[in-house]
């Protein structure tokens, strides 16, 4: 233990022959401990250590009114009132695990937009997406994309641009990560190769025998570099539509999420069934509890497609596709409107009506100390105008030459 006299100086003090300060003495340790915690977690598992309590990062993107607060609090068991996300909220979760120590899961929410998340980014990957996606958390990252069934013209090209943006920030994160690239690959491959050997296949399901889809349809399958989940909300709206719609739109979602190696389920916060399966999904990649077992393929019921678990004979049926021809017949069927997008002025699923004019004036986002502190700024804002002003007024009445 390093004491320090009540007459040192700071950072200029330094221990007894170490030629370094207490400060840095200090960073170099948790530094330490923090690669420690880091050796000590591996994808989706908590680490080979027993006592290391493990991290995860949930990141959850998609368009707004999509259900992603609504998907967040069920998963955390809150009843609170769902609002429109403005930018990028951060919350956590924790759970009890092997030991006393708890497991934490760090929850990130993107907020949507009518136009995902390309809106103002001039085709760079979104800023938003940059806090989460750190060399530190890549290794226990999950992506969660959701997309609203209830609203088919717009379904294909939020799913597009938010799915493009996601993988452009992620590729961004890996490169400033040494070695991170190779790692992700392997274990992209275990994860889309694994559900062949995890049990029986139910009947219907279709399995390439060679030892899993990555291969499947001439090389067609690029697994997503990191745990990818499509989240299909608003189900109970969707379950409504007409049988030929609903073949068309899961076909090309089971397509989507198979050729980049996801997960595909649907959810609706009415349908306790649907909510049970989510949060045992979510409970899976935050915190490593059992994957589920459940295989639903069937278009007339609620889709749950673990990764690896499909195959393009099966979503194909024989006939000929890529990502462009879905995106045609989805696009064919359900002719995107020009300007606002479908259900944009409604609202729904994040939590009722448009995003406030004002949202710091807007009693929905109040924060006592926060909206404190903004009044004083506001005050002394005010009062500086004022003195400018009087300044303006003496300086025009002066008959300068």
């Amino acid at each position: 233990m390093v004491r320090v006299s009540s007459s040192s100086s700071g950072r200029g003090d330094t221990s007894s022959g170490s030629g370094l300060s207490v400060w840095d003495l200090a960073v170099v340790e948790a530094r330490g401990k923090r690669q420690e915690r880091a050796l000590n977690t591996t994808q989706h598992n908590g680490g080979d250590s027993d006592k290391a309590p493990r991290e995860a990062t949930l990141i959850f993107v998609g368009p707004r009114s999509a259900g992603k607060t609504t998907l967040l609090q069920r998963f955390l068991d809150r009843e609170e009132v769902p609002r429109h996300t403005l930018a990028l909220e951060y919350t956590y979760g924790r759970k009890t695990g092997r030991t006393l120590v708890k497991d934490v899961c760090h929850l990130w929410e993107v907020g949507g937009s009518g136009e995902g998340l390309n809106r103002g980014t001039g085709g760079a990957p979104h800023p938003l997406l940059s806090p989460p996606l750190t060399p530190r958390s890549l290794p226990s990252l999950t992506v969660v994309l959701l997309v609203d069934l209830s609203r088919p013209k717009a379904l294909w090209k939020n799913l597009m641009t938010t799915l493009r943006q996601v993988k452009e920030a992620v590729n961004k994160a890996v490169e400033r990560s040494p070695g991170a690239k190779e790692r992700l690959e392997a274990l992209a491959t275990r994860r889309v190769t694994s559900a062949v050997t995890k049990g029986p296949i139910l009947e219907g399901d279709s399995v390439d025998d060679s030892g899993g889809d990555v291969g499947d349809g001439g090389g067609e399958v690029e697994p997503f570099p990191v745990p990818l989940v499509l989240m299909g909300g608003k189900y109970d709206i969707f379950q409504d539509f007409q049988p030929e719609e609903k073949k068309l739109i899961c076909r090309a979602l089971r397509y989507v999420a198979h050729t980049n190696g996801a997960t595909i389920q649907f959810f609706s916060a009415k349908d306790p069934g649907l909510v049970k399966k989510a949060k045992e999904l979510l409970g899976h990649f935050a915190f490593g509890t059992a994957e589920s077992r459940s295989l639903s393929q069937d278009y007339n019921k609620p889709l749950i497609i673990p990764a690896g678990s499909d195959s393009l004979e099966a979503i194909c049926q024989g006939e000929k596709h890529d990502l462009q021809s879905w995106g045609r017949a989805l696009e064919t069927r359900y002719v995107p409107e020009g300007g606002e997008e479908e259900g944009e002025r409604e609202g729904g699923g994040g939590g009722g009506g448009g995003i406030p004019e004002d949202p710091a004036r807007d009693p929905t986002y109040a924060e006592h100390d926060v909206d404190n502190l903004r009044a004083q700024k506001d005050e002394e804002l005010e009062r500086i105008r004022r003195e400018v002003g009087r300044s303006s007024t003496r300086w025009a009445e002066l008959d300068l030459p």
